[in-house]
Formats: C-alpha cells, structure tokens, sequence
C-alpha cells in the first residue's frame, strides 16, 4: 500500500498522543509498570498458558517495532530534509519503545517457562514450531 498524506497526518497523530503521555512524567503515577491485567487477574493461568501469551506478545511487539524502523528509514529516503527531521526521531522512539516491551514479554515468558516441567516443553516447542 502506498503511504499518503492521510496515513502520516494519522501516524502523527499518534506519536503525537504517545509523546505527549510519556513526557507528562509521573503526573499519572509513579508506580512502577505492572503487567497487563489480563495477567494480574488471572493468576490462576497455567504457566504454559502464560509462556504462549507472552510469546506471541514478544513477537507481534517485535514485528511492531522493526515496521516502525522500516518505515522510518522510508520516509527518511522519500522526504529528505529538516520538516521530516523530528517526525522519523519520534517513531524511531516508537520503535525503540516497541522493542523494550517486546523484551518485557520475552523475559515474561522464560519465567513462565521456569515453571513448566522439561517433558512438557518438549511438546510446546513443537507445538509452537508448527504454527510457524
């Protein structure tokens, strides 16, 4: 699909509303980030369970991120110049971003995994490799 003027005022947009909740600082909180709810409410999630959430979650976030900096390195080429100069900074911090939650999830998963028995992760991988 080819980018128009209505797909960057819309990604603007966003950065936009995504810089401006990360520089209100902790007017919100000052709590430390929690997991999503989804995982502190349901405590009662197998781990294996839990091991696949944060898998997908590790990958569609990593996709996220490396379409970001794709795109990003897209505009820097298609639109040379200062005007463009503080729109690519910005989703390359989206993507920045992306990718630290992307860990997030990943290190989420090998805690999960901890708990799973060896015999049982022996299945899962397949099962994974499969859905590939």
């Amino acid at each position: 699909m080819k980018p128009t003027s209505m797909h960057f005022i819309a990604l603007c947009a966003v950065l936009g509303i995504l810089d401006a909740c990360s520089t209100t600082g902790p007017a919100y909180s000052s709590a430390p980030l929690r997991a999503p709810p989804m995982v502190q409410t349901a405590p009662q999630l197998r781990a294996s369970d839990r091991m696949l959430y944060w898998i997908e979650e590790a990958r569609e976030l990593h996709t996220m991120a490396t379409h970001r900096e794709r795109e990003a390195e897209l505009v820097v080429k298609k639109q040379p110049g200062p005007e463009t100069d503080e729109f690519v900074k910005q989703m390359r911090i989206f993507a920045h971003r992306l990718e630290k939650a992307a860990e997030y999830a990943r290190v989420q998963a090998q805690e999960a995994e901890r708990e799973i028995p060896p015999e049982m992760i022996m299945e899962l991988q397949s099962a994974l490799l499969m859905t590939r």
